[in-house]
């Protein structure tokens, strides 16, 4: 039987985000740029490799990830997560297809435990935020049977639902098209803000 073309459609907000250990000293070095960073956090941080080299000794902002590294279209919350899935865009071999958000398979996962931290150690959380379009394509036999697009979530309470995996009968070469750029600001935690789970 012949195979068709499925390919999928997905607007929104793609998060890269990466969390790192900081030491006190090394957090001390960055206090002194505190105010710098609120105003100017793009050439201060992201693009500094100076500092980033002298405090981390990293030579880029996404290899202070020590403890974590997410990036995907993210959702703030399950509600808003659910209306997003409404507008996914599907088509075979060209023709736009409606598809029930409801036969999709997700699945959904908590971050790895931060590891103990020394009592003076913080986190730090930074990354970017960008408009973003997902595409992903696969060839199929028919018909097609939309419980074979798969969708895995990992669950940041600060941030929300990043998607973290997507295929379509294990097909998974997503592809994007980007949009504008925004840089978080770095926040600087203790690791019972990840302990507190009523967040």
């Amino acid at each position: 039987m012949k195979k068709k073309r499925v390919a999928l459609r997905w607007e929104g907000a793609f998060l890269e985000l990466c969390m790192g250990r900081i030491t006190a000293d090394q957090q001390n070095h960055m206090d002194a740029h505190g105010a710098g960073l609120s105003r100017d956090v793009q050439s201060l941080w992201y693009e500094n490799p100076e500092l980033l080299r002298s405090v981390f000794q990293a030579d880029n902002w996404w290899s202070v990830d020590d403890l974590d590294h997410a990036m995907g279209l993210v959702f703030a919350d399950r509600p808003t997560l659910d209306k997003a899935l409404a507008t996914i865009g599907f088509e075979i071999d060209g023709t736009p297809v409606s598809v029930d958000p409801d036969s999709l398979q997700l699945s959904f996962y908590a971050p790895e435990p931060i590891d103990q931290l020394k009592k003076d150690d913080r986190v730090v959380c930074h990354g970017i935020r960008r408009q973003a379009v997902l595409h992903l394509e696969a060839e199929i036999a028919p018909p097609f049977d939309p419980s074979v697009v798969a969708l895995s979530f990992q669950h940041y309470a600060d941030y929300g639902h990043i998607l973290i995996d997507i295929d379509i009968d294990g097909h998974d070469d997503v592809r994007f098209t980007w949009g504008d750029t925004t840089y978080l600001p770095p926040r600087f935690l203790g690791k019972e803000h990840f302990d507190d789970t009523s967040r």
